[in-house]
C-alpha cells in the first residue's frame, strides 16, 4: 500500500471556490494525468492559506473519503528536501524517505516491486505547481502505475506537460477567485458607504467618520485618508485600527493639487512610496515613517465639481492594487462625493436656518421692545386728548383734536397688534391650554360684530351644532383668531352683502369657516396674505383702514394650536377662510 502526498478535501465543492467550471477543469486535469500517464490514482491539491486542500481526485470512490481532510503546507518543505528532481516540476521520493510523514498519506493496495525498475509500495511521484514568483500553489501526486514499474522518459515528459497545464489552470482559478473576492469587498464597501450617508440629518463629519471602516475592510487597506476641499479643510485620516493620523501641511497640499486633476481625468493614481515623482520628497518620508508601501488615490466629486480626495494605503508585503479595486475606488469617488456634497449642503442649510431663526428672534424681540416703549407715551397722549375733548373748543381746534384722536387710536391698535403678534410668534412663550368651546367664542364674537354689520348693511349669519366643539388652547388667542376673521369679513363686504360663520366637528378636528360674498382676493394677493404688514393691491380694499397684521396673527395662533388655515377666494366673488384645529 502506498500513501499519497498531503491532500485537500476530496470533494471539490468543499474547496471554497465559487467557479464550478474551474473545478470541473481541474478534475479533468486529474483524470487526464492518471489515464494518459498510466496511474490508477491521481490527486490534485492546492494551497489555501496554510493548508493543502484536495480539489480533484481520480481513482476508486472507496478511497475518496481518506482524502477529505486538509494537511499543513509545512509538509511541502521536507518533501522538497528529500525528493529527487525528475524535471522542472517532477519530484520522486523513493521508498524509505517518507516514514516520518505517516498520517499524511493514503495507502493503496499494490504488489511489491519486481526488478530494479519496479514500483515500490513506498515510492511517491508528484509534480510541484508554482506561480510566476516561484511560490508553491499546489501538488499533483500519482500512485500505483498500471505497469507496476517506474515511469519511463515518455511518461515523465507527458506528466511534466500535464503538470504545466494544471499549473496554469490553478493560477487562472486563483486569479478569478481573487477577482470575485475583490469585487465582493468593493461592492460591500459601496453599500456600506451609501448606508452611512443615507440619513438626511447626517453631517459632514459623520460621513467621514462612518465610511472609514467600510473602506478599510472592503479594500483590505492599512488605513484611509479623506480630505474635503473646502475652506474648512476637513480631513479624516486613520490607521486600519481606527487610530487618528495627523498629516502635514505638505500632504494636505498634495491632496488639494492632485484631486482636481484626478477628477477631471476620471482616473485613479497608484502612489509608490519613494518612487512616484508626483509626490514631494517630504511626503514620501512621511509615508515611509508610517510604513506605507503603496496608496490608491482617487478624487471625490459630483457632476463637474471636485469636492474631496481619498487615499487608501497598503504596507510592504500586501498585494498590489488590482484593476477591479481601482475601478471600484473610482466609483466610490462618485458615491462618496455625492454623499459629502449632500452633507455639506445640509450643513449650509442648517447654518442658514439657524441664522434666520436668530434674525427672526431678534425681530420679534425688537418688535416687542418697541411696542412696549410706544405703549406708554401713546397712553399719555390718549389720556390728554380725552381731557381736551371735555373742554369747550372752537370748531377749528375741535377738528384738529378729532384728527389727533383718530390717529392715536389707530397707533394704539397697531401697537396692540404688534404686542400680540410678538407674543404668539415667540416659541419661548408657552401655550397654556385649557378646554375652549368654539361655539361660545363664535357666539361672543358675532354679538360684538353684529352692530357694526347692521350699521353697514351686511347680513351676519351663524350656524353652530348643538354638541360642544371643544379644542385645547388659549381662550384669548382663540377669541382673537375668530374676531380677526369675522371683522375682516364684515370690513371687506359691501352694503347688501352677507357674512356666514359656521363650525362643526369632523373626525378628530373642529373646523371653523368664515365666508363672505365681498370683494374677494386675487390669486397674487393670496400668496402674501398671511405676511406681516401685507396690503392688497385691490384699490377698493385699500380704502378700508387696517394694520396689515390681522391675518398674520391668525396664522400664528393657528400654528401655535397645531392647526391649519386655508383661504379660497375669487376676485369680486367673496372669500372663505377655513381653520382646522385638533379637537380636545
Amino acid at each position: 500500500m502506498q500513501e499519497q502526498p498531503p491532500s485537500r478535501p476530496g470533494d471539490p465543492d468543499r474547496a471554497g471556490w465559487s467557479d464550478s467550471s474551474a473545478r470541473a477543469v481541474l478534475q479533468l486535469m486529474a483524470e487526464s494525468v492518471g489515464e494518459m500517464i498510466g496511474f490508477e490514482y491521481s490527486v490534485l491539491s492546492v494551497v489555501m492559506g496554510d493548508q493543502l486542500v484536495t480539489v480533484a481526485y481520480y481513482g476508486p470512490e472507496e478511497h475518496r473519503e481518506y482524502l477529505s481532510r486538509p494537511d499543513p503546507v509545512s509538509l511541502i518543505e521536507p518533501i522538497m528536501a528529500r525528493a529527487e528532481e525528475w524535471g522542472p516540476r517532477l519530484r520522486y521520493l523513493p521508498a524509505g524517505t517518507t516514514q516520518d510523514l505517516e498520517g499524511h498519506w493514503v495507502r493503496f493496495e499494490q504488489d511489491e516491486a519486481v526488478g530494479p525498475d519496479g514500483w515500490n509500495p513506498m515510492d511517491a511521484l508528484l509534480a510541484i505547481l508554482r506561480d510566476d514568483a516561484g511560490e508553491v500553489i499546489g501538488i499533483i501526486s500519482v500512485d500505483k502505475p498500471v505497469t507496476g514499474r517506474l515511469p519511463d522518459a515518455r511518461q515523465r515528459s507527458l506528466f511534466e506537460r500535464y503538470a504545466a497545464q494544471a499549473e496554469r489552470a490553478v493560477l487562472t482559478t486563483i486569479e478569478r477567485e481573487q477577482m470575485v473576492e475583490q469585487i465582493a469587498h468593493a461592492e460591500a464597501a459601496r453599500r456600506m458607504i451609501r448606508m452611512a450617508s443615507r440619513p438626511a440629518h447626517v453631517s459632514l463629519d459623520a460621513v467621514l467618520e462612518h465610511t472609514h471602516r467600510p473602506l478599510v475592510d472592503g479594500f483590505q487597506a492599512g488605513g484611509s485618508w479623506l480630505q474635503v476641499l473646502d475652506p474648512r479643510g476637513v480631513a479624516y485620516a486613520r490607521k486600519g485600527s481606527g487610530d487618528m493620523i495627523v498629516l502635514s501641511d505638505e500632504a494636505v497640499e498634495v491632496a488639494h493639487t492632485l484631486a482636481p486633476v484626478l477628477w477631471a481625468e476620471q482616473r485613479a493614481m497608484i502612489v509608490e512610496v519613494g518612487v512616484s515623482p508626483e509626490i514631494p520628497e517630504s511626503v514620501h518620508r512621511e509615508l515611509e515613517a508610517m510604513e506605507v508601501d503603496t496608496a490608491l488615490a482617487v478624487a471625490l466629486g459630483a457632476g463637474p465639481e471636485c469636492i474631496g480626495f481619498l487615499a487608501l494605503s497598503r504596507f510592504v508585503g500586501d498585494p498590489p492594487w488590482s484593476a477591479v479595486e481601482i475601478d471600484s475606488a473610482i466609483q466610490i469617488g462618485h458615491d462618496l462625493g455625492a454623499a459629502l456634497m449632500t452633507a455639506r449642503s445640509l450643513e449650509r442649510e442648517r447654518l442658514a436656518v439657524s441664522e434666520l431663526q436668530q434674525l427672526d428672534d431678534y425681530r420679534s424681540h425688537l418688535v416687542a421692545t418697541l411696542s412696549h416703549e410706544l405703549r406708554t407715551p401713546l397712553t399719555v397722549i390718549a389720556g390728554n386728548l380725552e381731557l381736551l375733548g371735555a373742554l369747550d373748543l372752537d370748531p377749528t381746534v375741535a377738528s384738529h383734536h378729532q384728527a389727533m384722536t383718530r390717529g392715536a387710536v389707530r397707533m394704539q391698535k397697531v401697537v396692540d397688534d404688534l404686542l400680540l403678534l410678538a407674543r404668539v410668534s415667540d416659541p419661548g412663550h408657552p401655550l397654556e391650554r385649557i378646554a375652549v368651546d368654539v361655539r361660545d367664542v363664535v357666539t361672543d364674537v358675532a354679538s360684538l360684530v353684529d352692530s357694526a354689520a347692521e350699521v353697514k348693511g351686511v347680513r351676519l349669519g351663524v350656524d353652530l351644532p348643538a354638541e360642544p366643539l371643544t379644542v385645547a388652547g388659549d381662550p384669548t388667542e382663540i377669541d382673537r383668531l375668530v374676531g380677526n376673521l369675522v371683522s375682516n369679513a364684515v370690513k371687506y363686504t359691501p352694503t347688501g352683502g352677507g357674512v356666514h360663520i359656521s363650525a362643526d366637528r369632523h373626525g378628530d378636528h373642529v373646523v371653523l369657516r368664515v365666508a363672505d360674498d365681498g370683494l374677494g382676493i386675487s390669486e397674487e394677493d393670496q400668496r402674501g396674505l398671511f405676511k406681516a404688514f401685507f396690503r392688497t393691491t385691490n384699490p377698493d380694499a385699500l380704502r378700508e383702514q387696517g394694520t396689515g397684521l390681522g391675518l398674520t396673527i391668525v396664522a400664528s395662533i393657528v400654528e401655535r394650536h397645531d392647526g391649519k388655515v386655508d383661504v379660497a377666494s375669487r376676485l369680486g366673488e367673496g372669500t372663505t377662510f377655513t381653520v382646522t384645529l385638533p379637537a380636545a
